[in-house]
């Protein structure tokens, strides 16, 4: 009798393994499924507006989700803290949502473009390009305006990726390992000139901001400026997913099949710098959120970039949510960048990649 039951008990801990294995391939098999992605992406809508309502409330100032109904059901009679939460809270809620969104979906093309999964937006000088106009405009114009600052930091952006995509052209085409070159090579220029004009003219707190990343300050006047470029890029983005897909067979594969793989690259790119200028212009430089998010997702959907950069998408908004959140509650009531908490996430990660990768990552 006790020899039957060990070898049950034996029996039911050599089949752990496997019956654990197998719900793991089964869970990833069912998400590849149609209605598994759609689950999927519903889920993901879920959390998303969940990770907005939690954000919303958190604050030093108190807040629940009762207020918040109440504030936006009586917009002209709230309370005290229903104004903070609608008027500063909000925005900044939306913000990280849309930003996030970007970035993690510039990330995915910017990988699908290059054909290097260890890029993101950065790769393009964005950041560095928009770090600089700031700090000239700056100087030569003290009172500039939001506004006026918020373009200036577009303007750079686009400066940048001009630059980058002109130093990429070889025989009248921009191969991927150019572009990673040419990019490096002006991000390290402009963000040296940025630091010198800051440390000549005592700007290095007010670029802190570009620099490290922050979702302090956002008001519903720039969010209002700055989402429809955001949600216009993201749409002509899913458009030739697609493509994205075809051209991660390779150069030729994809132009064999009718690709021109010229006019997709340079449609990426013109996509990633609307994406992520829109999004450097209102919160400044979030590096690596366009790097971790597309792995995630990657790691779940697959290699498709159809499935893949909706998902994406989903993700570095939730990422970025309730990164805010904890920047806000680590340090309380001071508030820590967003930009340097998603950066010590990303840095392990980025380590670990190129770890794994060693000589494919170009």
């Amino acid at each position: 009798m006790l020899s039957s039951i060990m070898e049950m008990l034996s029996k039911k801990k050599e089949n752990a393994p496997k019956q654990s294995v197998n719900s793991k391939i089964s869970f990833f098999q069912w998400v590849h499924t149609k209605i598994g992605y759609i689950f999927f992406l519903i889920l993901m809508a879920v959390i998303l507006v969940l990770s907005i309502l939690l954000s919303v409330s958190v604050g030093i100032a108190g807040g629940n989700v009762n207020l918040l109904i109440y504030a936006l059901l009586h917009p002209h009679e709230p309370s005290d803290v229903g104004r903070i939460m609608l008027e500063m809270r909000m925005p900044r809620a939306l913000a990280a949502s849309f930003t996030g969104a970007a970035f993690a979906l510039g990330g995915s093309v910017m990988q699908g473009v290059t054909g290097n999964l260890l890029a993101d937006a950065g790769l393009l000088g964005i950041n560095a390009g928009a770090g600089f106009m700031v700090a000239l405009t700056a100087v030569l114009f003290p009172a500039l305006s939001l506004f006026g600052t918020t373009l200036a930091a577009f303007i750079g952006a686009a400066l940048a990726v001009a630059m980058v995509y002109g130093m990429g052209m070889g025989k009248g085409k921009a191969s991927s390992i150019r572009l990673i070159l040419s990019g490096s090579a002006v991000s390290a220029f402009l963000t040296a000139l940025s630091q010198g004009i800051s440390l000549t003219f005592g700007l290095s707190k007010a670029l802190s901001f570009w620099t490290a990343g922050s979702l302090s300050g956002i008001t519903w006047g720039s969010l209002i400026l700055t989402i429809p470029w955001i949600i216009g890029a993201g749409t002509v983005s899913l458009f030739f997913s697609g493509q994205l897909s075809i051209l991660a067979l390779g150069d030729e594969s994809a132009a064999g099949l009718g690709i021109n793989v010229r006019a997709l690259r340079l449609m990426g790119i013109a996509v990633v710098l609307i994406l992520a200028g829109a999004s450097v212009s209102l919160v400044g430089g979030i590096s690596f959120l366009g790097l971790i998010v597309p792995h995630i997702a990657r790691l779940i959907l697959g290699e498709d970039y159809r499935r893949l950069m909706p998902a994406s998408a989903l993700l570095g908004a939730i990422l970025l949510v309730l990164a805010d959140v904890a920047a806000r509650s680590i340090n309380a009531p001071f508030d820590t960048p967003v930009g340097a908490l998603v950066s010590a996430i990303g840095v392990p990660i980025f380590l670990t990649l190129a770890y794994r990768k060693k000589g494919r990552i170009l």
